[in-house]
């Protein structure tokens, strides 16, 4: 992911413009164990003639989808919006995750046992050419069904990601999106707020958030963000979070003088959080730590 720059979207039409031209780009011709296979029952068969195979491309699986659901939505989820909207095309190096909120059943038929694998969260991964794909039933996705989360609606899917930037979908039928209306203001300026602090992989979510601000994606950073960076500190060492790092990534982004910060941010918990920050961004100054977000205060980046 690419920090915040001139080439952040600046309107729902170019992103949406963006998003196709890159799922239309046709993949690699390969097959291999995960790849999914169409040969459905003859009474499940969607006329694909018109098409030279949903394996071609990301669309027209998409497509495929949701000709195989009239009565239901399938919606992008997350990294890949958000990368097209920082960056295009050459921002996106992660997998593309769909969500299903209709006839989940349905769907199964159609994947399960054709070469996709269930994963421990309940989706499956799949490959379409050379690009991993991981499906999703909305309604059970981790935060929905650990109860973090209640789920009212395709919107409430905003509300499960760690981190804004992640909180937008795209309805492939409608070419809509689903987010707050911050969200590209949000992107542009580089602002990161924490959503959902609860995680099936805290580790690495730790490790994700200090690396976004190392690698300089954010610019300002939330009450709620500060808050749950600090505590970070308590829980993890810097050496446990750049080991984590290390094996997920293959490098290390995360720097140690914002591991500094926040652990000293951390160290005058007794103080309100506004104050705490105003004190540890003079610290950091007097100490001669570079910090990539620039606000020197949290009053106006509230939750």
């Amino acid at each position: 992911m690419n920090s915040a720059s001139s080439n952040t979207v600046d309107s729902y039409e170019n992103l949406r413009s963006r998003i196709e031209r890159m799922l239309n780009k046709r993949t690699a011709q390969q097959r291999n164990e995960n790849q999914l296979s169409f040969d459905l029952a003859e009474e499940d068969r969607i006329d694909l003639s018109g098409m030279k195979g949903p394996s071609q491309n990301i669309s027209d699986f998409l497509d495929f989808i949701v000709d195989a659901t009239p009565k239901g939505d399938v919606y992008l989820f997350g990294g890949l919006i958000r990368d097209m909207a920082l960056s295009g095309k050459k921002g996106f190096n992660s997998d593309v995750d769909i969500v299903v909120d209709g006839n989940w059943t349905e769907i199964t038929r159609y994947i399960e046992g054709r070469g996709s694998k269930k994963n421990r969260f309940g989706g499956y991964r799949l490959w379409i050419g050379e690009w991993p794909v991981d499906i999703w039933n909305a309604r059970e996705t981790w935060a929905v069904k650990n109860g973090y989360v209640k789920y009212q609606g395709i919107a409430s899917l905003t509300e499960t990601t760690i981190l804004n930037w992640d909180a937008v979908l795209m309805n492939w039928r409608k070419k809509t999106f689903i987010c707050k209306d911050s969200y590209l203001d949000d992107l542009s300026h580089g602002v990161m707020n924490i959503v959902l602090p609860e995680n099936p992989n805290p580790t690495g979510m730790a490790a994700r958030v200090f690396r976004h601000l190392s690698l300089k994606d954010a610019q300002k950073v939330t009450v709620r963000t500060a808050d749950y960076l600090s505590k970070c500190t308590e829980r993890y060492s810097f050496m446990q979070l750049r080991e984590y790092e290390i094996k997920s990534y293959r490098n290390s982004q995360i720097e140690h003088s914002i591991y500094r910060f926040f652990a000293h941010l951390n160290k005058i918990k007794h103080l309100p959080l506004r104050i705490r920050y105003t004190a540890a961004i003079d610290w950091a100054e007097e100490q001669g730590l570079q910090l990539p977000f620039k606000q020197k205060k949290l009053d106006f980046f509230l939750e």
